[in-house]
């Protein structure tokens, strides 16, 4: 496979940042600040002049006030202009595609060596997934994880593996990865957009990420979560220069994507020295990336060991023969039906899942759960050889270390158990293991992260009576909990206030996918707005979706409940109906291909929507049947009604939703800060969440039963 990679004469390709990647989107009024990629080979230098006149009694949108150029460097330029209409441009330069180009799918050959190495090879590989932004100690378990301690331990194992003598028969070296989920949804990947898109400096988590030194990063699903954009300025702002890997991703639809591959921070697999030898790095992402992400245009293939294959007979047809696997396709159950059709594949990293793979004197984080397995676990591939199979639970909580030899040939003949396991990173210095913070790293991401969150905690925006559970998966992704009540409640409350405005119908019901919900809120206290990003961490906005018959309302819920008992990120949490649901072996979940239903749900058994007081009103279905000729409009984000998780939305149409007072679109975390803090004369709850709405149990709205 080839990927074409297309730029104009001018090499502009532009990121619309301000709204979530949609048609209609086009339709929306322009922010006044816009933030513009491009990528050119030279600008002319009167672009680089500063520029300051006076506008007089302008107002023109073209005619520019100011203009400023900071920080040339050969490949990167940040131009702000202001104009006279108020308006602000932040733009950035980049390096061109200066023509169409022919780019095959893998990397470029390996440099060739002049003959095969004469010695066996020691190879240490440091490796990590799913640091989902978990930068701060406490962001992910008190005392243990942090970026800042993760980078000490990392120098540390990598200056012992350097320093440990081996036999003269033995080449060695020392190899990072990163199986993917590099960033997650919260307020730290907000603060840094807003550090972005102010031209402050690149994500915190691209200056994360190149200050721990990796030789290779796989690409995961998480960082599609806010659109291709934005996985294009973390890859192209990253730092040091480390290739991101993904071997079953089609870029073609996404130009700033593809331009990336092009110039070779995307790449389908990596060629990495060490120690005088060489090791290949193949990367790959989740097939099922566009269903629980938003992918737009990256298309995805499913035949994972067929690229994996293919890549890796074309590394060793190259003379690499020793070669990693760093994938994320969720969980070790999946790596390991992969190794079993693979060749040529020595060691493989899984990410994607929180699978701890442990021995007996390994050092845990306390409440980590029980291992799945031994480190490493080991399957057979296709030629019956053992291939080791590593993770490690996510965010900075561990530091994975395999350690082992190779032959000359580049067979891999041993294991060293004792240098090898999780590593954890601790902050207690009660701790044999304690690890101090790197201060460079605390200073540049930490630090201001701590200010940023302290700042959004300070805004107090009311109160609540009742602890507020969003937990994952329990009870968030498995049943009604009262945290998803009032997010749904929020989605409708906010959908209908500007609904008559945008010329929109008023939404009858809402519901929310749990895996959009993602923190509990303690209680009884006080609740600020950092809380209601904790929450709502995601780029989703508001959209009602008009006319939806009963018979698609019901396939919808069937789909989400299709799971249950087991937890999932589709999983409804309701608002204006109520509903009975059978997990009874007599009734059917809902089967699906993609978003087509194959096999219809019957576990929906009954459903009434719901008066203003809570009582039923009119039943929609009952015992199974759909009993009503009427229409629903239904609020929801835009991510569940552009089919995420699969939802089942077809041959429907939305339209998005606009906040009172202000441009673009509703951000789905403003629906619950403005649901909270609105009067109650208003619609809101007058900044008190009471017990009584929302008790901690649930208040029925979906009965779920075993029995027929």
């Amino acid at each position: 496979m080839s990927h074409l990679v297309r730029a104009s004469a001018l090499g502009v390709v532009a990121l619309a940042l301000a709204v979530p990647g949609n048609a209609a989107a086009a339709k929306a009024k322009k922010p006044k600040h816009t933030v513009t990629v491009n990528t050119v080979d030279a600008l002319p230098k009167t672009t680089l002049k500063n520029l300051s006149r006076k506008c007089g009694k302008s107002t023109s949108a073209k005619k520019i006030r100011k203009r400023s150029t900071s920080r040339p460097t050969k490949n990167r330029v940040r131009i702000v202009t202001t104009y006279c209409s108020g308006g602000t441009r932040t733009v950035f330069y980049i390096k061109k595609v200066t023509k169409v180009v022919t780019v095959p799918a893998p990397v470029p050959a390996p440099v060739p060596v002049p003959a095969p190495a004469n010695k066996g090879f020691r190879l240490t590989l440091l490796h990590n997934n799913d640091g989902e932004s978990k930068y701060v100690v406490g962001d992910s378990v008190n005392n243990y994880g942090g970026i800042t301690r993760f980078k000490t331990v990392l120098d540390q194992v990598r200056q012992e593996a350097a320093d440990e003598p081996v036999p003269g028969n033995l080449d060695k070296g020392t190899l990072t990865v990163s199986s993917g989920d590099n960033f997650l949804a919260g307020l730290n990947l907000r603060a840094s957009f807003e550090r972005f898109d102010a031209g402050a400096g690149p994500f915190y988590d691209s200056e994360a990420i190149g200050a721990l030194g990796y030789d290779a990063v796989t690409i995961g699903n998480h960082e599609y979560d806010f659109g291709p954009a934005r996985l294009a300025q973390f890859v192209a702002f990253e730092t040091s220069g480390v290739p991101f890997l993904t071997a079953n991703t089609d870029f073609t639809g996404e130009p700033l994507l593809q331009a990336l591959r092009a110039n070779g921070r995307i790449a389908d697999s990596t060629v990495v020295e060490k120690g005088g030898q060489r090791i290949g790095v193949i990367g790959v992402s989740p097939p099922e990336t566009p269903t629980i992400s938003s992918t737009r245009n990256v298309k995805f293939a499913a035949d994972v060991a067929g690229l994996v294959n293919a890549e890796a007979q074309r590394l060793t047809t190259a003379g690499v023969n020793k070669i990693v696997l760093s994938s994320h396709l969720q969980n070790t159950a999946n790596e390991r039906a992969v190794v079993s059709q693979l060749r040529n594949v020595d060691i493989v990293i899984s990410g994607g899942a929180d699978d701890l793979l442990a021995n007996a004197n390994d050092r845990l984080v306390p409440g980590a759960g029980n291992p799945v397995g031994p480190y490493p676990l080991v399957s057979k591939d296709a030629t019956g050889a053992d291939v080791p199979i590593v993770t490690t639970q996510g965010e900075y909580r561990y530091l994975g270390r395999l350690t082992v030899n190779f032959d000359k040939d580049g067979k891999l003949v041993s294991t060293d158990a004792a240098k090898s396991g999780p590593i954890r990173i601790t902050a207690d210095p009660a701790q044999p293991d304690y690890a101090k913070e790197d201060p460079g790293l605390k200073a540049r991401v930490t630090d201001p992260l701590v200010a940023y969150k302290a700042a959004l905690a300070a805004n107090v925006i009311g109160q609540t009576e009742v602890a507020l559970e969003g937990g994952n998966p329990n009870p968030i992704r498995i049943r009604e909990a009262n945290l998803g009540n009032l997010v749904a409640d929020g989605f409708r409350f906010a959908a209908n206030r500007t609904a008559v405005a945008d010329g929109r119908p008023v939404a009858d019901i809402a519901f929310s996918n749990g895996g959009g919900i993602r923190a509990s809120i303690p209680g009884p206290g006080d609740l600020n707005e950092k809380q209601t990003f904790d929450v709502l961490p995601f780029d989703n906005v508001m959209v009602t979706v008009p006319n939806v018959s009963v018979a698609q309302l019901k396939s919808l819920m069937e789909w989400g409940v299709s799971r249950t008992p087991s937890g999932d990120g589709k999983f409804p949490q309701i608002s204006g109906f109520r509903m009975n649901v059978s997990t009874n072996v007599a009734y059917t979940a809902q089967l699906q291909s993609g978003t087509t239903v194959t096999t219809p749900g019957t576990r929906v058994r009954d459903l009434w929507l719901t008066n203003a007081d809570g009582t039923d009103g009119e039943q929609l279905i009952a015992n199974g049947a759909v009993v009503s000729n009427r229409t629903v409009n239904i609020a929801t984000t835009n991510f569940t009604a552009n089919n995420g998780d699969s939802y089942p939305f077809t041959g429907t149409t939305f339209q998005f939703a606009h906040r009172p007072g202000q441009e673009g679109f509703y951000p789905y975390q403003a629906s619950l800060y403005d649901f909270i803090t609105t009067p109650t004369a208003q619609g809101g709850l007058g900044g008190v969440v009471t017990a009584a709405r929302y008790p901690i149990a649930g208040s029925g709205r979906i009965a779920i039963r075993s029995t027929p």
